[in-house]
């Protein structure tokens, strides 16, 4: 049995299968990104999905011969660590941890080499060369970088009404859609509603679908700025790629790149001149479960994948 972990700032996805990818289980619970949350509360959250994986499979910890930990930040030393003290004993051998992006990387190449392109409230760039040699470009955070990512089109959303207010930018569609959503009818009122909120990031990034439908119906202001964010992801792509230097596939993760929008359709067409771009049909646990199998040396094979497609999803809460 191998179990796979993909855990990050919003969800934690688990999922356990057999050596030739039959999944048995899959569940999801909360974040479990050790560089956000206390470890204690990301400990339990593991625990709890792995406890549930066994239970639901009737399997027991002997049984395990891989779990791999694909968390934010877990290729650092110290989240190593933490992640080590917690399940060496009982997975004494077996345990291989390494970032979510990694993850996302493998969900869409099946284990080999590429370049992944994640964007949902952030952004990064990750990629792995034929020689295992790895570049990261961006992923700096909201203050520092996150370019073309959920928050930075929520933000430029906000901005682009605001200026219309004051009498600084165009009339946009944007206005009408984003006091529908807040359920206002003032843009004044905008200010309040968005300095006082609890989880600023979180709910500037949910206005990026706001942004999207605007574009989507041809607003010029929106259109303007999703080809800004898309050209600012194809350069995180592309710089990527640059570093490795070789010919790899850009696989396409997160929120706002997963499903067809205005932004996926840019990004793609900028990547698609330098790059074969790929569309995972797994989730990104799928990629954990992958690694956990290369790590023991087993095939992944088309027959592999397939059951992997075939099986999942069966998800329940952890």
């Amino acid at each position: 049995m191998f179990i796979g972990i993909d855990g990050g700032g919003t969800k934690t996805t688990a999922a356990l299968c057999t050596a030739k990818g039959e999944i048995l289980a899959a569940a999801t619970s909360d974040a479990s990104n050790p560089l956000s949350r206390p470890w204690s509360h990301v400990e339990q959250t593991l625990r709890q999905l792995i406890e549930g994986l066994l239970l639901s499979s009737g399997r027991q910890r002997e049984e395990v011969e891989t779990i791999v930990f694909g968390l934010a930040g877990a290729d650092r030393e110290e989240v190593k660590e933490l992640i080590a003290s917690a399940f060496d004993a009982e997975f004494e051998g077996r345990l291989v941890l390494d970032n979510d992006a990694m993850t996302a990387l493998y969900a869409g190449t099946w284990g080999e080499p590429g370049v992944v392109l994640i964007v949902g409230t952030g952004s990064i760039a990750y990629g792995v060369s034929r020689d295992e040699k790895r570049c990261r470009v961006g992923g700096w955070g909201y203050l520092l970088g996150d370019e073309g990512s959920g928050f930075s089109l929520g933000r430029d959303a906000l901005i682009a009404c605001l200026r219309h207010y004051d009498g600084r930018g165009p009339k946009t569609l944007l206005t009408e859609l984003l006091l529908s959503h807040y359920g206002v009818s003032d843009p004044g009122k905008l200010i309040h509603l968005v300095y006082s909120a609890e989880n600023q990031r979180k709910q500037i990034s949910e206005l990026s679908r706001v942004l999207l439908t605007a574009a989507e119906q041809g607003d010029e202001a929106a259109c303007r700025l999703v080809e800004q964010a898309a050209d600012a992801l194809a350069e995180l792509a592309s710089t990527c790629l640059a570093k490795l230097a070789e010919p790899l596939p850009v696989v396409l993760a997160g929120g706002l790149l997963s499903s067809d929008n205005p932004l996926q359709r840019q990004v793609k067409a900028r990547l698609s001149t330098m790059a074969a771009v790929v569309l995972p049909s797994v989730p990104p646990v799928a990629g954990a479960l992958v690694m956990a199998l290369k790590s023991r040396r087993l095939a992944v094979d088309e027959a592999c994948r397939e059951r992997i497609r075939c099986s999942w999803p069966k998800q329940g809460k952890g």
